[in-house]
């Protein structure tokens, strides 16, 4: 008897692949661009600044990990029964954003630096020394999940221990990202960028720093959402119908974070985070950053 044909999407239903539909191209090319361009502008800042490195590459490696994801979704397009480029994307698009909140983990110390200790007068360097490390677990503990992920079987209903693994790394992010926002709102609560005048810093900088705290306080909303909802979706297993719904991912997981990288490639630290004296010399001077904790007298 001869072997039934592989599946393609003009013999088989869709629904019965590896991603439960036949992913759409438009929007998967949109999002290979955005990353794509986000990447080369995190390439061209590290050449050229060569400052904020640990900020721009964290940036650079989660753009062309978002990127990558995507263009195996656009194979995906011609092929939902590609086993490989689903378990890529799959694994690949959940754990990127671990490097996105990474980079703004390293900016509320240089903040702090800028507006003070805040309620809590934790010490300014110890946020990257304590929240990248917990980073660092979330991916290798999401990465592990997906490496289980492979040698699982599509058809398996409810959750898989790889599912479980990756809903562990995906939970201990939500939790480190939902701490580090409620300090870091403790350090901007206190500060006077919300009223310019009364700061002795110049109004001009004043106003970046309160727009450059407005975006990265969206950006990790943006990706606290996401993550919730990553949670949410393979609580269900590999399986359910969250993770075969593509306008979901669309919605909770494609366009928060491409929306989040946008914001912290626009806003790059390195731009917002400068004195007076940076703009006029292209230099740090770290003797000119005024808390703005303190009024005039």
């Amino acid at each position: 008897m001869a072997e039934a044909a592989p599946c393609t999407v003009e013999t088989c239903d869709p629904s019965q692949s590896w991603y439960g539909y036949q992913p759409n191209l438009g929007i998967n090319i949109f999002f290979v661009a955005a990353y794509g361009i986000a990447a080369a502008y995190g390439f061209i800042v590290a050449v050229w600044k060569r400052r904020w490195l640990t900020y721009t590459i964290a940036i650079l490696i989660g753009s062309l990990l978002e990127l990558v994801g995507y263009v195996a979704r656009i194979a995906g397009h011609n092929d939902p029964w590609f086993s490989t480029g689903w378990i890529l994307q799959y694994s690949i698009i959940t754990f990127a954003p671990v490097f996105m909140s990474a980079a703004l983990y390293v900016c509320i110390g240089r903040i702090a630096d800028f507006l003070g200790r805040g309620a809590f007068n934790i010490n300014p360097r110890l946020y990257s020394r304590v929240f990248i490390p917990c980073d660092v677990i979330a991916l290798i503990v999401q990465g592990a999940g997906g490496a289980v992920s492979v040698t699982e079987s599509v058809t398996t209903t409810g959750v898989t221990p790889g599912a479980a693994i990756v809903i562990a790394g995906l939970t201990f992010q939500l939790v480190s990202l939902t701490v580090f926002f409620i300090l870091f709102g403790a350090v901007l609560w206190p500060s006077n960028i919300w009223y310019p005048k009364s700061s002795n810093l110049p109004i001009r900088q004043a106003k970046r720093l309160r727009a450059f705290a407005i975006c990265i306080i969206t950006a990790i909303l943006l990706i606290i959402g996401r993550s919730a909802f990553r949670a949410a979706e393979l609580s269900e297993g590999i399986r359910g119908s969250l993770i075969h719904d593509e306008l979901l991912f669309i919605i909770f997981d494609g366009f928060p974070i491409v929306i989040a990288t946008v914001i912290i490639v626009t806003v790059h630290p390195i731009f917002m985070l400068q004195t007076e004296q940076d703009h006029e010399y292209g230099k740090p001077h770290s003797h000119d950053m005024v808390l703005l904790s303190e009024t005039s007298a």
